[in-house]
């Protein structure tokens, strides 16, 4: 093969691959889009979705992995309350308080600890102390889900802001809780 067609087919493959990379990116970004939701107390908001779920905030301080319901157990309790997760890579550096509020429940409040930079996982609103925030989860459809959280740095009084959205399905709850039931049958077994 001669160097001609070396970079003939070098200048094929980029084109080729620039290719791809713009189709996929213009894919994404037509694939955006917004859903009108509206919470129980008849406010209706703007959600900003992909694939019908809640786009994950992202800035220069902080990028959203997952905001979802895990079960929590308790060593020496039979039953397992359901959680909220936000799971995140924390850009920003320091020693955060962390406040998380909803609309859901007006009086329920979080305060929570986190540390950047690096991995974070917040647990938060349990099903058992906060009722009103889970309300109708186990009701067929799509039930959505606001929290606003509140990251404060008392040393360098550094503070950001975002609202993130979680969206659940009935059959998806369904599932969690029969595979709730069943570690919980599997770790309390004697």
């Amino acid at each position: 093969m001669s160097i001609k067609h070396v970079s003939q087919l070098y200048g094929i493959n980029v084109r080729t691959i620039a290719g791809a990379c713009i189709g996929v990116l213009m894919a994404s970004y037509a694939s955006a889009d917004s859903t009108t939701v509206k919470l129980k107390d008849g406010k209706a908001y703007e959600v900003e979705t992909v694939r019908g779920l809640p786009i994950r905030f992202a800035n220069d301080q902080i990028r959203v992995r997952d905001l979802g319901a895990s079960a929590s157990f308790t060593p020496g309790k039979a039953n397992a309350a359901f959680v909220w997760v936000l799971v995140a890579d924390l850009i920003a550096t320091g020693q955060f308080e962390v406040t998380v509020s909803t609309p859901l429940d007006s009086s329920a409040s979080a305060a929570l600890k986190a540390t950047g930079p690096g991995k974070i996982m917040l647990h938060f609103f349990s099903q058992t102390d906060y009722p009103l925030i889970w309300e109708g989860i186990d009701q067929p459809g799509v039930h959505w889900f606001p929290f606003h959280f509140v990251f404060e740095d008392k040393q360098s009084k550094s503070r950001f802001e975002f609202t993130q959205w979680a969206q659940m399905d009935y059959s998806t709850w369904k599932e969690m809780r029969d595979l709730n039931e069943q570690m919980k049958e599997q770790y309390f077994k004697k």
